[in-house]
């Protein structure tokens, strides 16, 4: 199992997911809220940012490429979407 941490609002929230887990997926199943319309990537709503432990994620995806900017993938700015979670890493859902 790996530890997500996430910063929203100000509060720090946890949750366990297995090796693999989808975080937009997961996130929601644990009620907390990241933004997002379409679950694929193609509407690009569901930035998040990786503070810690980028190397604990999947790759960047073709939607990310698409919708993130060179500035945006220098920051740590993913898609929750398309992000899968192999390690411990914290987010934060700007």
């Amino acid at each position: 199992m790996a530890k997500v941490s996430i910063q929203v609002a100000g509060q720090m929230k946890e949750m366990e997911v297995a090796e693999g887990a989808n975080l937009l997926l997961e996130a929601a199943s644990q009620s907390i809220p990241i933004p997002f319309k379409c679950t694929t990537g193609r509407c690009g709503t569901c930035r998040v940012r990786v503070i810690e432990g980028s190397s604990q994620c999947s790759d960047y995806t073709d939607p990310e490429l698409h919708h993130l900017s060179e500035t945006d993938l220098a920051s740590g700015r993913r898609l929750a979407c398309q992000t899968f979670i192999y390690g411990d890493v914290t987010i934060e859902i700007p």
